[in-house]
């Protein structure tokens, strides 16, 4: 059994542990919220931008060919991959669930990767992937810039013909408890397209799930000024800008919950450690006293009998 002072030793370093996993635990609680509002709020606002674009091939019964971005561009069958990952660790289940979904993504397809996050980054260029380019330092809270960025870099890889077809695996937060790895198409835009990606915006159940089938099934009559090419032609890249910086903002809202949870079990844990600790501790002194008891005893006995 180890002696009283080494665990009283582990038991002051458990609770600094568990200091630092609540402060952890109450800033991502912090940032989740704010993250939170952040991809729930905008989810709505990339439903119908997206929307836009199935009004437009649901009046005039096809996408417009003003755009290099609606069919494959001649690419060989080669694909990509965007893996959206974070910076930093200690976020439970958060980035093997991304990555185990794309490794599953590229038994099949062997595409290559487009890596936003250090996490993803690193992990697919030990295994020796093509990791094609990589964005990191994101933060805690995304911005639209970044996305204008990287959906232009996305854009420019598609129409240069060098891949035939870009998806993108992210997070999706559910709640704050569950977060789910989503597969979503990004390149090239045609009608499965469009609705896997309306599919995919909105969940099934919770807040503003009613808007899926508004924005699935509505029938309005468009009119367009002053051509649909020429409205496609600028629509569609702010509308690959919005499905990224979409999928950016879910990551990050599910990042900070997963993290928020990690710590919260982590110092759970801990004060399960300490306690058993304690009670290790105390068994450990009262062995001792009743050690130095039977010695006192004992030596009195001793002193007894030689007089």
């Amino acid at each position: 059994m180890a002696t009283g002072r080494a665990i009283k030793n582990r038991i002051r370093s458990t609770q600094s542990i568990r200091q630092i996993t609540k402060a952890m635990e109450a800033v991502s609680a912090v940032k989740m919220r704010k993250s939170e509002a952040a991809a729930i709020k905008g989810r709505p606002y990339a439903l119908h931008a997206i929307s836009i674009l199935k009004h437009i091939q649901d009046s005039l019964g096809e996408l417009p060919e003003g755009s290099p971005l609606f069919s494959a561009q001649g690419g060989r069958g080669k694909a990509l991959l965007v893996v959206v990952t974070s910076d930093k660790g200690l976020a439970g289940s958060f980035n093997s669930n991304v990555i185990r979904k794309a490794e599953q993504i590229l038994k099949e397809s062997n595409a290559d990767i487009l890596a936003i996050g250090k996490r993803g980054r690193d992990y697919f260029a030990r295994k020796g992937k093509h990791i094609v380019k990589s964005y990191d330092t994101i933060g805690d809270y995304a911005e639209m810039k970044q996305a204008e960025h990287i959906s232009k870099d996305i854009i420019a890889l598609f129409e240069s013909k060098t891949y035939d077809k870009i998806d993108v695996v992210y997070t999706t937060f559910i709640s704050a408890l569950k977060q789910e790895a989503t597969l979503r198409p990004l390149l090239p835009l045609n009608t499965d397209t469009v609705r896997a990606v309306i599919e995919n915006i909105i969940p099934a159940t919770g807040k503003f799930s009613e808007l899926r089938e508004t924005a699935l099934n509505d029938d309005y009559d468009f009119k367009f000024e002053p051509n649909p090419e020429e409205i496609v032609k600028n629509l569609v890249p702010a509308l690959v800008e919005i499905e990224v910086f979409h999928s950016i903002l879910e990551a990050n809202a599910s990042e900070h919950a997963a993290r928020m949870v990690a710590m919260k079990n982590a110092s759970e844990n801990a004060m399960d450690m300490i306690g058993s600790l304690t009670i290790s501790y105390n068994k450990a002194r009262q062995a001792q006293i009743t050690k130095e008891l039977i010695e006192i005893t004992s030596g009195k006995e001793t002193l007894a009998n030689a007089e």
